[in-house]
């Protein structure tokens, strides 16, 4: 079964989608998060409800076929929980869960966000927008990272078809993982697409190459046969 591999370009449109309709539905000046400060955020949450409630709806939907094609990956990678890859497998699991968690909770911080942006105090209004900023952000890119790191290796190590994703996944996922310097240094920031374009090139490379080889073994060469002949 392939079906599993759609979820990838669903997780990849509705991320795009709730961008694009965000910024569409907002008013007023946009909002970049690393440099906004807690009148910015309350300006922006307080009057832009329906773009936050459009956005955060659509990057549910992301979240969710995110983890559906992780697990899917999953089952075809480990058909058999083979005693070799089990490590591997959980760390590829983990990462597809963080990376779907971490988004999924970076919506709840925005919704949150919204609700009570003219209201709260500034330590609060300050915190839910840190934590919406390094949920979908940094935190999300790293279980992104794991995921495609973890999942790659695997895919090299079990000889499947389709192997030219895995390779790509080998250098795509730790280049992944650079995002999380953001934390620490915020200029870096800047880069988030770029981070983003790359686990996306992977994500399509994977359905693309699950549909047409359904990511099955290839078999190995088999050795030449040592015959006897009698004289």
């Amino acid at each position: 079964m392939r079906r599993w591999a759609w979820f990838g370009p669903a997780f990849v449109v509705a991320f795009v989608a709730s961008i694009v309709v965000g910024g569409a539905l907002a008013t007023g000046d946009a909002l970049y998060l690393p440099d906004a400060s807690v009148a910015d955020l309350r300006t922006f949450y307080g009057h832009n409800l329906p773009a936050v409630v459009a956005q955060s709806a659509l990057q549910v939907l992301a979240a969710v076929a995110l983890y559906l094609f992780g697990r899917g990956l999953h089952r075809s990678l480990w058909p058999d929980r083979l005693d070799g890859l089990d490590r591997l497998g959980r760390v590829a699991a983990w990462g597809n869960a963080a990376a779907a968690g971490f988004l999924l909770l970076s919506v709840l911080t925005s919704v949150a966000l919204a609700a009570v942006a003219e209201r709260a105090g500034a330590g609060v209004v300050s915190a839910l927008g840190t934590a919406t900023l390094l949920c979908g952000g940094a935190l999300h890119l790293a279980g992104l990272a794991v995921f495609v790191t973890a999942s790659s290796v695997a895919g090299l190590r079990r000889r499947t078809r389709g192997r030219w994703v895995f390779r790509y996944g080998r250098w795509a996922g730790p280049l992944v993982a650079v995002s999380v310097v953001s934390i620490v240094w915020p200029p870096l920031l800047r880069l988030e697409p770029l981070w983003r374009l790359v686990a996306i090139v992977w994500i399509v490379g994977v359905t693309v190459a699950a549909l047409r080889n359904g990511l099955d073994r290839t078999p190995r060469a088999a050795g030449r046969a040592v015959t006897s002949h009698p004289s």
